[in-house]
């Protein structure tokens, strides 16, 4: 009986406690509004990468209204209320394109923070316009997998881009070379292996993503 009204006070006091801070949401709940905001895509200035960037996104985005803007308008808008930016970011080992819902981390309102939504490794930290450039297509439409199901399950908001992974189907082509043959042609039931090793510290991120359906099959670091 004791365990009970001891449970029950922590709960109170929990309960309190998350009022006095303000009422905290999942993920999934934050993500909610992304339908009727719309993404800004962040270009590089990198003339080669954007012009691709611009093809892909112009005939691959649908999850969104869309629009493309300079790394200067996100640093005007980054804090406001209004958009999810797609941008490119780096650490010292790689690059990744980044989903970031925009508005001010410190707002007492956790609907109006802002946070990076999904980061997915494209290339080293700095990119050289080869390997990324021909995989771009299949980011943006892992990108837009990802919050297509984050929205509605918190497993995959909360797991990132393991939570999309599935189970290959058919060969897997490790070798570079016959990998982008086999992306680039978009062979049915097969699979390119993709490694992305860091020019500072050799550590390597390697995914598998289905040639034809751009499906997550596999992604880890060594």
């Amino acid at each position: 009986m004791k365990k009970k009204y001891l449970l029950l006070l922590l709960l109170i006091l929990c309960g309190a406690n998350a009022f006095a801070q303000g009422r905290i949401y999942t993920r999934r709940a934050r993500l909610e509004d992304f339908p009727s905001r719309t993404t800004r895509v962040v270009l590089t200035g990198q003339e080669m990468f954007d012009a691709v960037l611009k093809e892909e996104i112009s005939s691959r985005w649908m999850i969104s209204p869309y629009e493309f803007c300079t790394v200067s308008d996100f640093n005007l808008d980054r804090l406001g209320n209004l958009y999810y930016f797609v941008r490119f970011t780096f650490d010292n080992d790689f690059t990744y394109m980044t989903m970031t819902k925009s508005g001010d981390p410190e707002d007492d309102n956790q609907l109006r923070q802002g946070f990076d939504v999904v980061m997915i490794p494209i290339a080293p930290a700095f990119m050289t316009g080869g390997d990324e450039l021909v995989y771009l297509p299949a980011y943006i439409d892992i990108m837009q997998e990802f919050i297509s199901r984050a929205m509605v399950s918190d497993k995959v908001a909360y797991l990132g881009l393991k939570g999309l992974c599935s189970k290959p189907v058919g060969p897997i082509h490790s070798d570079r070379q016959a990998a982008m043959d086999a992306f680039l042609a978009g062979k049915p039931f097969e699979n390119a292996r993709i490694k992305i090793v860091s020019s500072s510290s050799h550590k390597m991120i390697e995914m598998v993503i289905s040639t034809d359906t751009h499906e997550l099959r596999k992604i880890g670091k060594k």
